[in-house]
């Protein structure tokens, strides 16, 4: 893992990204809206799995991911940490599919900017233009 993430951080990233969207996808898509499921957690005598269902759309309806995402934003600003850029920018995408639009999309540019600060910073050093005047 390290070696790709030397090789190419920008393919890291968006696999990262993408496997953060496609999860949220199935969240959304399988557990959280289809009606049938919500008909039959709303009944008596529900499965045992609706109570992991109705926790994670209590956590999703009081924006949770998008304060989280924010949140890793922020600390990846202060510490310009790649890790915590790509927790953001992965973060911030889920939230744009599980309902946290805003909060979500700020993340996700937080920790994009960061990211994308990083990985200009390995292909282009401070030092390498005083290198070349020297």
């Amino acid at each position: 893992m390290a070696t790709l993430q030397r090789r190419n951080p920008i393919t890291l990233a968006v696999a990262a990204v993408a496997l953060s969207l496609a999860a949220a996808a199935i969240l959304r898509y399988a557990a959280l809206e289809p009606a049938g499921l919500a008909h039959l957690c709303g009944a008596s005598g529900a499965p045992w799995w609706c109570t992991p269902r109705a926790f994670a759309a209590f956590v999703l309806d009081v924006g949770a991911l998008g304060i989280a995402a924010v949140a890793t934003g922020v600390v990846a600003i202060l510490t310009r940490s790649s890790a915590w850029a790509l927790a953001a920018a992965c973060l911030g995408a889920a939230g744009l599919l599980l309902y946290a639009v805003a909060t979500g999309a700020a993340g996700f540019l937080l920790g994009f900017l960061v990211l994308a600060r990083a990985i200009a910073t390995d292909r282009h050093p401070p030092d390498a233009g005083r290198e070349r005047e020297a």
